[in-house]
């Protein structure tokens, strides 16, 4: 049962202790975003402007949030794993629905909907590299499938995020590794010096000579930039989280400094957008993931947000091929939302609950293969650079209040992407 707590002085991990642990609102939030991603899609099947040009504030903010709530639920995994176990816990969490939703676009909707044959079709390259996808690396399309609609070939565009979610985790895992969870204030100083690296290099005159750069493009200037901005920020959140307050005029204050962000004009995104929105839109996501945010409805015994993500647009694509004269989203969306329902539902029950079930029992298989590793390098578990001096959560002066612990398992329970 939610404590009730007075509104002056509450602070985010004070909120989410009164909840137990768990922020009802994180449930909704992701069902809602996953939603709005999936209007999104089906306006640009048909080639509408009001979701990719006239909302577009709102819809480039979509994928972003759900990588704030991702950054702050990995970290409370990450804070209590060693850095083996929590890469094979996100594997676990991640990579089965994924895979399937690959494979089964490749091998059974791609030879359906593809203008070649199913000798040729299969004959061809295309296929199977678009089963690279299962494992995060994103390809767009299949031979001849959805060559005519809004997005010409493009059979799931809702995938290319997941390369970054995977790289994510990767960059939690090199947290972990460093300690850097049990050291806010460095942690901070990290996010501050990548967020602003753009504008400095771009102030000296020397932003040029990175450009070119793949892997900094990636970081800093590519579209991914302001998802790993958003997902950092959300891991510091979470460690913070008895410092920051939860306050209806510092969430004014994100929402603000976004819109200040897009008022900037596309030309000086790249600069102002890591820097700024990243950390706007991951508290935005984490003030309505811990308030009571659709909590009448939940806790939910069930998360289809995933499934929908993954399975929405070759649904979308599907249907706007199988019934013609579709000019509108509402309709494509009205058609394509009940078999993407049951889509996610199949893949809640069929692989993920499953998969988390099982998660469970490898966890003490990982935990003991790390540790014979540890023991091999001669490194205490957990303590790859030696012992933390201040092995607290936090920092002084940000130490957890007495009566306010967050319960680590019930975090662990809410993660997805």
């Amino acid at each position: 049962m939610r404590q009730q707590m007075p509104r002056r002085g509450r602070t985010i991990g004070g909120t989410l202790a009164a909840g137990g642990g768990y922020g009802a609102g994180f449930d909704t939030l992701r069902l809602v975003l996953a939603l709005l991603v999936m209007l999104f899609h089906a306006g640009a099947t048909v080639g509408s402007t009001l979701w990719t040009d006239t909302l577009s504030p709102l819809t480039g903010s979509l994928v972003p949030l759900f990588f704030g709530v991702s950054g702050f639920l990995v970290a409370g995994s990450a804070s209590r794993l060693p850095a083996g176990p929590f890469l094979i816990n996100r594997a676990v969490r991640i990579l089965p629905a994924l895979t399937t939703v690959t494979l089964v676009t490749a091998f059974v909707i791609g030879p359906v909907f593809s203008t070649d044959a199913p000798a040729a079709y299969f004959a061809q390259a295309g296929v199977w590299q678009y089963c690279a996808n299962s494992i995060g690396l994103f390809r767009a399309q299949l031979p001849g499938v959805f060559t005519q609609n809004g997005q010409p070939g493009i059979v799931n565009a809702a995938l290319w995020t997941l390369a970054y979610e995977l790289a994510c985790y990767g960059l939690a895992a090199a947290l972990i590794v460093a300690g850097l969870l049990r050291r806010p204030r460095v942690l901070l100083a990290v996010l501050v010096a990548l967020a602003v690296t753009p504008a400095l290099l771009a102030a000296c005159g020397g932003l040029p000579l990175f450009e070119r750069n793949g892997l900094f493009r990636l970081f800093f200037l590519g579209r991914g930039a302001i998802l790993f901005s958003t997902f950092l920020s959300g891991c510091l959140l979470y460690v913070w989280r008895h410092a920051v307050p939860l306050d209806g005029r510092l969430f004014a204050a994100a929402v603000a400094g976004c819109g200040l962000v897009y008022g900037l004009g596309p030309d000086r995104w790249h600069l102002a957008d890591p820097a700024l929105s990243g950390l706007c839109l991951a508290y935005i996501a984490v003030a309505i993931g811990v308030s009571d945010f659709g909590g009448r409805f939940g806790p939910y015994k069930v998360d289809y947000s995933y499934g929908l993500y993954l399975s929405h647009c070759p649904i979308l694509n599907a249907v706007y091929s199988l019934v013609p004269g579709i000019d509108s989203t509402a309709p494509l969306v009205l058609l394509a939302i009940g078999p993407t329902l049951l889509a996610a539902a199949a893949s809640w029950h069929g692989i993920e609950s499953p998969a988390l079930r099982a998660r469970k029992r490898l966890a003490p298989v990982a935990a003991a293969l790390v540790g014979r590793l540890m023991e091999r390098r001669r490194i205490p578990q957990g303590e790859p650079f030696g012992r933390v001096r201040n092995s607290a959560p936090l920092e002084r002066g940000f130490a957890r209040p007495q009566g306010s612990a967050v319960h680590p398992q019930k975090v662990e329970d809410l993660l997805n992407p």
